[in-house]
């Protein structure tokens, strides 16, 4: 469980994890996910609240942002543009996995990295200080958790691929871990948790049905594009809390 942990870390993140890790622990990697993004999120909750003290609202969540795009290295962000790139060329199924394959990037790519970083660094500015910190803890961990069970839940698009492996073992471990942490989420964030939650499985199935639809599955660069877009949503979806509840 240890080796398959840092499987995972390795995977996810810049962090330095140790060599020579058995190769086997990788394909029950998945269910560690949500508590690497848990990390992640801790990392930069504290990075967020040690810059507070010296920077203003801005220029604190554009360098939050920065940190959270270098320790994830951008992995998910290159699955999510392309996707957009696929997605957004409406040509058919064989074309459209040809062109998430392609190392380049195209205009719908960029441009659906600009929205996604963006709305993520709207919503780290508008949040008061207390919950940007619960923000960037739940967030990684949400987007993460996401791309875990759409992982398990819906086929592969491909006959080969770096994410078809990781489909094979540990469900009911990560079932179980990842309905845990929801289940504690939500306990103490009752309305504001459920909201968040609510809104992050609509965005996730529209994803979902749009990659069903367009190419029969879910591939490697589909999970990044849930993952991403969970992240801002879960963001956003604190802002409207704050708004709503204590405005």
């Amino acid at each position: 469980m240890i080796q398959s942990f840092f499987q995972a870390l390795g995977f996810l993140t810049r962090i330095p994890v140790p060599r020579n890790l058995d190769p086997d622990a990788w394909k029950s990697s998945p269910p560690w996910y949500p508590v690497v993004g848990l990390l992640i999120g801790v990392l930069l909750a504290s990075v967020g609240s040690a810059l507070e003290f010296v920077t203003p609202p801005l220029v604190e969540g554009m360098l939050v942002l920065t940190c959270w795009v270098y320790l994830t290295g951008g992995l998910h962000l290159d699955g999510l543009m392309d996707t957009a790139d696929g997605f957004g060329s409406y040509r058919s199924r064989e074309r459209i996995l040809e062109i998430m394959k392609d190392s380049r990037v195209g205009g719908m790519g960029v441009l659906a990295a600009i929205l996604v970083l963006g709305n993520k660094l709207a919503a780290l500015f508008s949040l008061h200080a207390g919950l940007q910190i619960v923000a960037l803890v739940v967030a990684p961990m949400m987007g993460r958790g996401a791309m875990m069970a759409a992982m398990y839940l819906f086929p592969y698009a491909r006959e080969e691929g770096l994410g078809l492996s990781l489909r094979t073992s540990g469900r009911a471990f990560g079932w179980s871990f990842f309905l845990l942490i929801v289940a504690v989420f939500v306990a103490k964030g009752g309305v504001v948790a459920v909201f968040t939650c609510g809104l992050t499985l609509v965005a996730s199935t529209l994803i979902i049905r749009s990659s069903m639809k367009k190419i029969g599955g879910l591939t490697g660069d589909v999970y990044g594009t849930i993952c991403e877009v969970t992240e801002a949503v879960v963001l956003l979806a604190f802002v409207v809390a704050e708004k709503l509840l204590w405005n």
